[in-house]
């Protein structure tokens, strides 16, 4: 027994010497020997590795390792990242943890999500892993190499995968910096659609399918940002909600979920006879129709169907006021399409009522020649 004890001592310290010469590369050899090694190891002998491994800063091929030593009962990603006290170097690893070695982030979302003393900590750390990641991708959507969520689905279960696509939903959406009024989204609508076309196809574009997934859940939410007062990334709402309509058919269960949140949404309008109601309409619908006509028509088809017959399902109290909001939003309209639609697009009106519709398209004409005449002269100086 003394001899296998000094056999031991001297494999052990072997062991040690190529944990930490793993650190410092990606690709050595006999990499399956070294895991078959770690299998027969006793307590005290792993804990000498894993003091190894934590003394080593971190390096190109410490996720490798990291992921066999937490194979091996050895080491786990939680306890490597909780046992650091930098912010810098956590933030460091968790970016290569975004890149390489799923299993690990897949621990260390598994051990946030549950109830102990330190999950709280390691959430926190997630989720600010997470921000930066998601606040990197808005300023280079191909920043990072690959779409970690797609990766994580093998290593989570389905409800914690649930709860990362929700927080990466929060997160994408909840960005101060680009939190704006309704008036604004309306008024910026078509330049912000063009300006993220750079997304389709990126990374950041893979993420933000892989958050749809859950749709009843992004519904809900990109409702509250619709909604004006939830504080939430109008812009990105609006690229969420036009991807979620390119990602459904005619008939399916999403378009179902679109098609009744927006019919919810106008029977709201007519009921409160809120113009922020009717602004989170419109912007719904233009987003919707532009990305798949396959749900609602084109807009031309659903303004005529929604607004121009919407006599015949409203009282002549709510039309007027119906008509009232649509002339209170022309101030910040800028689309000359979608006033084109508006100003051209029959609408019954009740009783009485006619010369009310009359005075709104002749508003909604006199704002496209206000917008027209700035793009008319800049023709003319070129």
């Amino acid at each position: 027994m003394v001899y296998q004890g000094t056999i031991s001592y001297a494999y052990i310290q072997h062991l040690a010497v190529e944990t930490r010469r793993r650190v410092e590369s990606l690709d050595l050899p006999y990499e399956d020997e070294y895991r078959s090694h770690l299998q027969y190891l006793g307590s005290k002998e792993k804990c000498v590795l894993k003091l190894s491994f934590v003394h080593c800063p971190w390096n190109i091929g410490s996720a490798r390792l990291l992921a066999i030593l937490q194979e091996a009962d050895i080491l786990t990603a939680s306890e490597y990242i909780l046992s650091i006290d930098c912010a810098d170097s956590t933030q460091q690893i968790m970016n290569d943890l975004l890149e390489t070695e799923y299993t690990l982030l897949a621990h260390l979302i598994s051990f946030a999500y549950k109830e102990n003393d330190r999950s709280l900590a390691l959430a926190n750390i997630l989720k600010g892993c997470f921000r930066s990641s998601l606040t990197d991708l808005k300023k280079n959507p191909n920043i990072i190499p690959t779409n970690y969520l797609a990766s994580l689905k093998e290593h989570l279960q389905p409800d914690e995968l649930a709860v990362v696509r929700k927080e990466h939903l929060h997160l994408l959406l909840a960005d101060s910096e680009e939190v704006c009024s309704l008036d604004k989204a309306l008024a910026e609508q078509e330049h912000w659609r063009d300006e993220l076309q750079c997304l389709n196809g990126s990374i950041l574009d893979a993420i933000i399918n892989e958050i749809l997934v859950d749709e009843t859940n992004c519904i809900d939410t990109l409702q509250k940002a619709f909604e004006g007062s939830a504080g939430m990334s109008l812009k990105h709402a609006l690229y969420m909600l036009s991807a979620l309509s390119k990602s459904v058919g005619e008939n399916n269960e999403k378009a179902k979920l679109v098609k009744d949140w927006i019919k919810a949404l106008f029977r709201e309008t007519i009921e409160t006879g809120l113009t922020s109601k009717l602004k989170g309409l419109l912007l719904l619908a233009r987003e919707i129709c532009t990305a798949n006509e396959a749900i609602l028509g084109p807009y031309a088809s659903w303004y005529k169907h929604t607004i121009g017959e919407m006599k015949y399902n409203i009282t002549k109290n709510q039309f007027v006021r119906m008509i009232e909001m649509l002339t209170a939003v022309l101030p910040f309209e800028k689309s000359l399409k979608m006033l084109e639609i508006h100003s051209t697009t029959a609408i019954s009106a009740p009783v009485k009522c006619n010369q009310l519709v009359l005075d709104y398209k002749q508003a909604c004409r006199v704002r496209i020649a206000k917008l027209s005449a700035p793009l008319e002269h800049s023709l003319n100086v070129e």
